[in-house]
Order: structure tokens, then C-alpha cells, then sequence
């Protein structure tokens, strides 16, 4: 029954950016061909809970407490015949919290948690990762139920990654702008869909005296997940 209402999302979101931000829609629509291709195996619950989240602007007042998440788990197995085995699996769980400063301005709170193993013969790894996020969005009420958001997103991670033996400890910050959209499925349930066009990251990797680090800057910096990501929120009215 839930397909329904995310159509009718999709729909509005294209009409709301090709009518109003043309360049955008075609940069969405590029990432959204993207992100399709990657994920026809991967179970994604994330992007349902961001979309969620943005349509409960439509109708949450000052005050008012709001509760969501994501998760999402990937598997990957490649055989060639003659050749070894490769597989890959990930996993992410982020409950969230937030709350209405005013009828249109969202402060929210996530924790990052996620992990990836990967084998490949003889060789495996394993990662794991911490991630606080802060977040501050502005509604634009479009109808009722829909409306439309700008944000500003900050994050800060911490983790390590095992090489077979060899362990490696991992670090990193990162920030970026987005835009959304949002549809009121209830008075209580919202979806939400966010989009993060341009933002900054950092990240270290080091083991003893050794570091290294990278960073990150510029259109589609995937600093805080998928560029284009939804979610699912239940609301506390005031």
C-alpha cells in the first residue's frame, strides 16, 4: 500500500524541481539513474526515511518532537569462473530525533552506525564506523501536505578498519548543504527525500606514526551518505 504515495512523491518532486530549479532536476535526474543501477540489490530503507521526514513540515508546529531513522544492508558476491570469489556486505543504522524551533525551521540529531566486511581469498577486512549528525532545515510549504526544505548538514566520524592482521584507525569530519522535499503521508507519518548538492569532507586514515589524509570538496561530495537518500518519520504533536 505504501507504493502508492511514494509515486505520487516522485512525482512531485520532479515537477517541483524542473519547474522551479531546472539545472538541479537534471543533476537529480543523472544521480537518481546512478543510484538505481548501484542499488538493485541493496535493501533501502535509508531513502524511505528521509523522504518521510521532509512532508512532516507540511503540517509539524513549534514545538512538535519527531522520531525516524535508517537502515539499509548490501550484499555483494562476484564469481568468474577461474577466478576467486569476491564478496562484500554492508550494513547502516541511524536512528534519529528532532524538533520544531519553529513551524519551518528543524533542528535533528542522528547516529551513524555502520560496518562493511569484505573478503577476497586469503585476504578480508573489516570496517566500522561511529557517526554524530547535526542537522538545521528550512521548510518552504508549497500545499497541505508538501513542501519543500534547504539545509545544512555536519557530521563527525570515527571507526577503524582491520586488514587481515593489520589495524587501522579511522577519523573524519565533513559538511554540506542540501535540498529536499517533503510529503505528509498522515498527520503522524512523513516522507521525507533529500538531496545534498555540494559539501566538504576530511578523512584519516592512520596506523602508529603513519597518516593519511584526504579531502574533499565541491558538487556531490558524499560527505553524510548517499547524495540522494529517503526517510520515514512519526511525529509527537505539541
Amino acid at each position: 500500500m505504501i507504493f502508492a504515495p511514494l509515486l505520487k512523491i516522485t512525482i512531485l518532486l520532479n515537477r517541483c524541481f524542473q519547474q522551479s530549479i531546472p539545472w538541479l532536476y537534471n543533476c537529480f535526474d543523472q544521480t537518481n539513474q546512478t543510484n538505481q543501477h548501484m542499488t538493485k540489490s541493496k535493501f533501502s530503507f535509508f531513502a524511505l526515511v528521509f523522504m518521510l521526514l521532509l512532508s512532516g513540515s507540511a503540517f509539524a508546529q513549534k514545538g512538535s518532537w519527531y522520531i525516524g531513522g535508517q537502515g539499509g544492508y548490501n550484499s555483494k558476491t562476484e564469481k568468474v569462473t577461474g577466478r576467486t570469489e569476491f564478496k562484500n556486505n554492508e550494513w547502516t543504522f541511524a536512528p534519529e530525533v528532532g524538533t520544531f524551533l519553529k513551524d519551518n525551521l528543524q533542528l535533528g540529531v542522528a547516529v551513524n552506525l555502520s560496518g562493511n566486511k569484505m573478503e577476497f581469498g586469503s585476504f578480508d577486512s573489516t570496517v566500522t564506523k561511529f557517526s554524530p549528525v547535526v542537522y538545521l532545515r528550512r521548510f518552504f510549504k508549497v500545499s497541505e501536505n508538501f513542501s519543500t526544505f534547504v539545509g545544512v548538514v555536519g557530521n563527525f566520524t570515527t571507526g577503524s578498519t582491520k586488514a587481515n592482521d593489520v589495524k587501522y584507525d579511522l577519523s573524519g569530519y565533513g559538511a554540506n548543504l542540501s535540498l529536499g522535499a517533503a510529503y505528509a503521508l498522515s498527520s503522524r507519518f512523513t516522507a521525507v527525500g533529500q538531496y545534498g548538492f555540494f559539501g566538504y569532507k576530511s578523512t584519516k586514515t592512520s596506523i602508529g606514526d603513519f597518516e593519511n589524509e584526504v579531502s574533499d570538496l565541491g558538487l556531490n561530495v558524499n560527505s553524510l551518505g548517499p547524495v540522494f537518500n529517503i526517510g520515514i518519520y512519526y511525529t509527537f504533536k505539541k
